[in-house]
C-alpha cells in the first residue's frame, strides 16, 4: 500500500496523535511544537486550538464540542467552539526536561497519556492514567520516550510503545479498574527501519505501527508478532496513524519535519498522509466528560 499526501493540509514541525472523530466525520490531529490542533472535516482544515506551548496530544470526549488536549505537564479541556481552554483536568509532576507525549483513551472513558524525556536520553518519564472522575494515578515509571498506546478488541491487553526499546510491550489489562496486570510479552521491531512511534488497530484485531525515520506504517499479527504489510509513506518521519473517512477504511497518517535537526525546506514531510487500505478501522474511544 502507498500513502499520498492531503494537498491542502499545513505542514506541521512535528505532527502527531491523530484521532476521527465518527460523529462529526472530523479528522483531528496536532503540531507538537507549532502548539496547534488542527482539524480536516468536508475537506477543509481548521486549527482549532493553539497555545504558546506543547500541544502534545488530542483526544475526544463523550461531548463532540469538546477536546481534551494535553500540554507541556497538564491535561486540559478545551472549547471546540469557542477555541479555548475550559479548565484544565489534571497536570503531573514531572522533570523540567520532560514533557507529555502521546496519549489514548480506553473502553471506559479513562484517558492514558505518558511523558518522555526531551532530549530522548534519559529513563526519567511515565505512563499515567486519568479517570473521568478527575483522579490520575501513575502507572509506570522509567520510561524515556512514551508513544503508542492501544487495546487488544476484547480489552484482555494493552500494547504500548516506548520508542528507544524498538518493541511494542504486550501488558494484561484489566478493563474494570483500569490497571495493567504482568507483561506478557514483547513485539521486537529492532530489525525493521525506523523507531515505532505513534500506533492503533483495525477491526481485525492488527496493530499499525508508525516507524519514525523509516518512511511506513507496519501492519503487525499480535499473536504471531510478525509484520504482515506495510504502507509506504514518501517522507522519513511517520509519527502515528488513525483510520478513519467512509467506513473507517482511510489510514490518516501524521508525520514531521525533524525539527530541529534538519535545515528547514519545502516538501510534504509534516502533512498528513491518507492510504486506502481496503481494511476497516476501529472506532475511537471517548472520555467521559461531565460538565
Amino acid at each position: 500500500m502507498k500513502a499520498q499526501a492531503i494537498y491542502n493540509v499545513p505542514r506541521s514541525i512535528l505532527g502527531e496523535g491523530p484521532v476521527w472523530d465518527d460523529r462529526l466525520n472530523a479528522l483531528y490531529w496536532v503540531d507538537i511544537i507549532g502548539g496547534k490542533v488542527h482539524g480536516l472535516k468536508d475537506n477543509r482544515v481548521d486549527t482549532v486550538f493553539q497555545i504558546n506551548d506543547f500541544v502534545t496530544c488530542v483526544a475526544l470526549t463523550s461531548n463532540p464540542n469538546y477536546l481534551l488536549v494535553t500540554l507541556k505537564d497538564r491535561v486540559v479541556l478545551v472549547d471546540v467552539n469557542a477555541r479555548s481552554i475550559v479548565k484544565t483536568l489534571a497536570k503531573v509532576d514531572e522533570p523540567s526536561t520532560n514533557r507529555l507525549n502521546d496519549c489514548k483513551v480506553d473502553a471506559a472513558g479513562r484517558l492514558w497519556f505518558g511523558s518522555m524525556d526531551m532530549n530522548e536520553r534519559e529513563p526519567s518519564g511515565s505512563l499515567y492514567v486519568l479517570d473521568p472522575s478527575g483522579t490520575v494515578r501513575k502507572v509506570l515509571s522509567g520510561v524515556t520516550i512514551s508513544n503508542g498506546i492501544v487495546w487488544s478488541l476484547d480489552n484482555k491487553f494493552m500494547y504500548y510503545i516506548d520508542s528507544p526499546t524498538r518493541k511494542i510491550m504486550v501488558f494484561r489489562f484489566d478493563l474494570d479498574k483500569g490497571e495493567l496486570m504482568n507483561k506478557a510479552m514483547d513485539i521486537d521491531l529492532s530489525r525493521h527501519e525506523g523507531i515505532p512511534d505513534g500506533m492503533t488497530i483495525d477491526s481485525e484485531g492488527y496493530l499499525w505501527v508508525a516507524m519514525y525515520g523509516g518512511g511506513r506504517v507496519l501492519r503487525i499479527d499480535p499473536g504471531k508478532r510478525v509484520v504482515i504489510d506495510e504502507v509506504d509513506v514518501p517522507v522519513s518521519y511517520t509519527t502515528s496513524c488513525t483510520f478513519g473517512g467512509d467506513g473507517l477504511m482511510s489510514l490518516y497518517i501524521t508525520t514531521a519535519r525533524n525539527y530541529p535537526r534538519e535545515v528547514e525546506r519545502e516538501g510534504d514531510d509534516g502533512k498528513v498522509f491518507i492510504a486506502n487500505t481496503e481494511i476497516r478501522g476501529y472506532t475511537a474511544n471517548k472520555y467521559l466528560v461531565n460538565l
